[in-house]
C-alpha cells in the first residue's frame, strides 16, 4: 500500500471522487453484460463499492487508477456472471426496460443507427462472455486498448485483435437478423 503523498504528482482520488468520475461508464459497461437494468445497476454498484473499499490498496507504481478500477469492474462482472440465476434473468428480461444508450457512435455507426439501442444490446448479450466483456470495456466504458490491457492483464495488440473478432461476430449476428 502506498500513501497518496508518497509519489509526487500522483493524486489518488477519494472514494467519492472515484464514484462520481466513473459511475456512468461503469454502468454502461454493466448494461452490456447484464440481462436487465436491475442487474446492470447491481453490478455497477457492486463494482464501485469494491473499488471504493479497496482504494487504500491502490498502488500508483503498478499502473493508473483507471486500469486498477477496470480490473475490479471486470472481476466483479465475472463474479456476477457466475452467480446469476438463469430463471430470474429470463423473467426479468421479459419485463425489464432496456437502457437508454449503450454505445458511442464510433463503432459500426451505420449499423447502430439502423438498430434500436435495445436490439443492439440484445445482440451483444448473445455473444460469448469474453466478447461481451471486450465490447463493453471498449465501447461501453470507453477504454483504450492500453487501458483494457492494464485492467485485464493482457497485451493491447492482442486485445485489439480480440475486440475486432468480437465485432465480426456481432456483425455476423446482425446480418443474420431479418429486417
Amino acid at each position: 500500500m502506498i500513501e497518496a503523498d508518497a509519489i509526487p504528482g500522483m493524486a489518488v482520488p477519494t472514494a467519492t471522487q472515484l464514484a462520481r468520475d466513473h459511475a456512468e461508464r461503469v454502468h454502461r459497461f454493466a448494461t452490456l453484460l447484464c440481462a436487465n437494468r436491475a442487474q446492470s445497476e447491481d453490478l455497477a454498484q457492486e463494482a464501485l463499492l469494491r473499488a471504493m473499499r479497496g482504494l487504500r490498496t491502490f498502488d500508483p507504481r503498478r499502473g493508473s487508477i483507471e486500469a486498477w478500477l477496470w480490473g475490479i469492474v471486470a472481476r466483479a462482472a465475472r463474479d456476477a456472471g457466475r452467480t446469476a440465476s438463469r430463471r430470474e434473468a429470463l423473467l426479468e428480461r421479459l419485463v425489464a426496460r432496456e437502457p437508454r444508450q449503450a454505445f458511442g457512435e464510433d463503432v459500426e455507426s451505420a449499423v447502430m443507427r439502423r438498430l434500436s439501442d435495445a436490439e443492439l444490446v440484445r445482440h451483444v448479450r448473445q455473444l460469448s462472455r469474453r466478447h461481451q466483456t471486450l465490447i463493453a470495456l471498449r465501447f461501453g466504458a470507453d477504454l483504450t486498448y492500453d487501458d483494457m490491457a492494464s485492467a485485464l492483464g493482457e497485451r493491447a495488440p492482442a486485445l485489439r485483435q480480440a475486440t475486432r473478432r468480437a465485432l465480426l461476430h456481432l456483425r455476423a449476428r446482425l446480418e443474420d437478423t431479418p429486417r
